[in-house]
């Protein structure tokens, strides 16, 4: 087949910038966290699932999550997204199950920043059920996180790509993905003094007839960040074996960036130099509309990350794609790999909350699942946890049947402590923690910043 070359150019329209009058101490006490109690069947137009209504003294700036799991009950398509005063302010998370020959319960998720208030400033999450019935899964939340940062900045895409067409043979680990082989679609100027950048993507991709393996990044300053830093999103676009439309999301913390950084939210394709083979992957696919970049920089007070001690992030984190780490087997790999229905821990850390501050932190976790192709298949979930007890719920996906298990996805969790459960002075444990039920050969789960956490 012939590839179409694909330049890198920003496909950005919009985006809105600010920076607060008084540095930022810690997210305002009026931030919220809501998570869903039952499971709701959506058909048809919009379904209400979380609100809340804020009392916003000030005009403000406001961080808005939401992750959960879509269930098909029909050959469907789901979709959610939150609103601010009746306004659509997020990504549209889709997942399209319509000609697939492996529909599975699928993880979602969803970001917006919005400068809202004074006064009465009403927040909800929504979804919606298209050509069948779907579920969202009781779990899925909504965090609120009112002033994050001195300067936040949203970008969003307001018109679809264009058919994204890569060549990326010959891009083994190691090597930068070459400008032929990707294309930015956001990006966003932190307007950064000094300090950590955090800054997360989420859309969704659909395929044309040429299925493959579609993938995002977060570049910073034009280039490829390292494992320890950001994450890769990965989704098989594929009617015989995965889905034909699926949420894409990323996510990273950039520590000590040079100041008045860039960050880019980069389209890609898996690169099947290695592991796989030595070829280019035929993925052909658009980003749809709506797809948003969110940076935060400056005043805030707890922002850190948590990593795995299984891999060397110094030593293979550049210029690398790959960083699984197997969470389960039925026996097959039982050198490398824990026995299924195990908690294996894929990022770890400490969040230190010092004296005056507010206790309230956003906590976020994100990693991709790879299967076998000779896998029966089962349930992976991701789920949080400090001091080690679990907080929020967790996001499952599920694989299968054989030989779809191979179809690689991408799972988020997160978690607001807020309010009542805001976290007292002093450090705390923090863990993404993965397990996988049923039946797998070995499973694995990325570890590539697995686990993150700002206020």
């Amino acid at each position: 087949m012939t590839k179409r070359l694909v330049v890198a150019a920003v496909l950005a329209v919009a985006a809105l910038a600010a920076t607060t009058w008084q540095p930022a101490q810690a997210a305002a006490p009026g931030s919220r966290y809501l998570q869903l109690e039952a499971d709701r069947t959506l058909d048809g137009g919009p379904r209400l699932l979380l609100e809340a209504t804020l009392d916003m003294p000030r005009a403000a700036w406001i961080y808005l999550q939401s992750d959960g799991v879509h269930a098909p009950l029909d050959a469907a398509q789901a979709n959610a997204f939150i609103t601010v005063d009746g306004r659509p302010v997020s990504n549209d998370s889709i997942i399209d199950w319509r000609g697939s020959r492996a529909p599975n319960q699928h993880a979602f998720n969803a970001i917006g920043a919005v400068r809202a208030g004074p006064g009465p400033v009403h927040v909800a999450l929504h979804a919606r059920a298209a050509g069948g019935k779907a579920v969202v899964k009781a779990g899925a939340n909504l965090s609120i996180l009112v002033e994050p940062a001195a300067r936040v900045v949203e970008m969003r895409m307001e018109d679809a790509s264009p058919w994204l067409d890569f060549d990326t043979r010959d891009t083994p680990e190691g090597t930068p993905i070459p400008e032929r082989g990707r294309s930015t679609l956001l990006s966003a100027a932190a307007g950064n003094s000094s300090g950590p950048v955090v800054a997360m993507g989420s859309g969704h991709s659909y395929v044309s007839q040429s299925p493959g393996d579609a993938m995002w990044g977060l570049f910073l300053n034009g280039r490829e960040s390292p494992l320890d830093s950001a994450t890769w999103s990965i989704n098989d676009l594929f009617a015989l074996g995965a889905e034909v439309q699926a949420p894409m999301f990323v996510q990273a913390l950039y520590p000590d960036p040079p100041a008045n950084s860039d960050v880019q939210l980069v389209a890609t394709e898996s690169p099947y130099y290695r592991p796989m083979m030595a070829s280019t992957n035929a993925a052909r696919y658009r980003v749809g509309r709506g797809a948003r970049l969110v940076t935060l920089a400056g005043g805030m007070r707890v922002v850190g990350r948590g990593l795995t001690r299984k891999h060397d992030y110094q030593a293979n984190g550049h210029h690398r794609r790959y960083a699984y780490t197997c969470i389960g087997t039925n026996g097959f790999r039982p050198e490398k790999c824990p026995p299924l229905g195990r908690d294996v821990v894929v990022g770890k850390g400490r969040a230190c909350i010092p004296q005056g501050h507010n206790g309230v932190v956003m906590f976020s976790a994100k990693t991709r699942i790879q299967g076998d192709e000779n896998d029966p298949g089962g349930t992976v979930s991701l789920r949080l946890r400090i001091n080690g007890k679990e907080v929020g719920a967790a996001s499952e996906q599920t694989l299968g049947p054989l030989p779809h298990s191979v179809s690689t996805r991408t799972i988020g969790a997160s978690y607001l402590a807020a309010g009542k459960r805001a976290l007292p002075e002093g450090c705390h444990d923090v863990e993404a923690v993965g397990r996988a039920t049923g039946d797998f050969r070995n499973i694995s789960l990325n570890v590539d910043l697995p686990l993150l956490w700002f206020d």
